[in-house]
């Protein structure tokens, strides 16, 4: 590894050290004012943001543009800065600062109960990686967690560290298809994120109207195993703490792992996402180009770039 590489893990060990001698709520309201900074002064990707969100929100003005995408600077900050506190999570504490109800519990218990496995399906939205490490803890299972791993190795170690530190285990993308295959008919809980752009020849799903290609992993994976499937966030209150929201998806209509089963299934869950960018959209991370191999995105962006 480069020297550069352990200098940016150890940057962001150090970091971490530092806003664990804080109390959470007060590393939370830093994040805030870094996250307003930064929309000011250091608008990284604040093009693409804006491109995507005039696609999916043509009716809104640009003041009400402008306000989603500030708070959503504010949100990718808290999900740094909460995941850097990850070591002083204990399952006591989490229950004290995330609402897990007994109906959630029990959603995932019944599921597992059938003997197939389960996926949840995240997107990123609020703190997904907060999401991730609470239900691991506090579910009858730890999960297998899909990740794309980070170019720096030495910065992918640290996360690595963080991630699992409750229990979860984390797969590579690139090597997760037997992982998964295992964990599932091994009656475990697989994880993943699925709502980064595919590869431009994949097949599409309507999101915001717009078809845009779609990773249809998850559904292979359930539709090949008998897996039940969930959709999970995180909603974040006033007070700074957590909700976590689980809803499960029936396919119980699919019966084969067909082509068109895949993509009904993956339009369901891409259906969920969807509503929850709607009614959080502040909380959704419109910096990445989830529309990249869209033309009207492709031209809002250029616009964008020419402001």
């Amino acid at each position: 590894m480069k020297a550069a590489d352990h200098l940016q893990s150890g940057l962001l060990k150090l970091v971490g050290f530092l806003l664990r001698l804080f109390p959470l709520r007060r590393v939370q309201k830093m994040a805030a004012s870094l996250g307003r900074f930064a929309y000011r002064h250091i608008p990284i990707r604040g093009d693409v943001a804006r491109a995507n969100l005039h696609l999916c929100f043509p009716e809104k003005e640009d003041g009400e543009i402008e306000k989603i995408l500030e708070e959503s600077y504010v949100n990718i900050a808290t999900v740094l800065f909460e995941f850097l506190y990850f070591p002083k999570f204990t399952r006591e504490n989490l229950r004290n600062f995330i609402d897990f109800s007994d109906e959630m519990y029990r959603l995932i218990e019944s599921d597992l109960e059938k003997g197939k496995g389960l996926i949840m399906i995240s997107g990123h939205f609020s703190n997904w990686e907060l999401i991730a490490l609470t239900v691991g803890a506090l579910s009858p299972k730890n999960l297998l967690i899909i990740v794309h791993p980070f170019h720096n190795e030495a910065v992918d170690n640290v996360a690595e560290g963080y991630r699992s530190h409750l229990g979860n285990i984390t797969v590579p993308m690139g090597k997760s298809i037997r992982a998964a295959l295992n964990q599932l008919t091994s009656n475990g809980i697989l994880a993943l994120l699925a709502d980064q752009s595919a590869a431009k020849e994949s097949p599409t799903a309507r999101f915001f109207g717009v078809e845009v290609p779609t990773f249809q992993g998850p559904s292979s994976f359930a539709l090949r195993t008998g897996a039940a499937v969930q959709v999970g966030f995180m909603i974040r209150t006033e007070d700074g703490k957590y909700r976590v929201d689980l809803q499960r998806v029936d396919y119980n209509d699919l019966k084969d792992e067909s082509e068109e089963n895949v993509r009904e299934l993956t339009q369901r869950h891409v259906n969920i996402l969807e509503d929850y960018i709607r009614r959080y959209p502040d909380k959704w991370l419109w910096f990445h180009k989830r529309f990249k191999h869209v033309p009207a995105f492709q031209e809002l962006l250029r616009r964008m770039k020419e402001k």
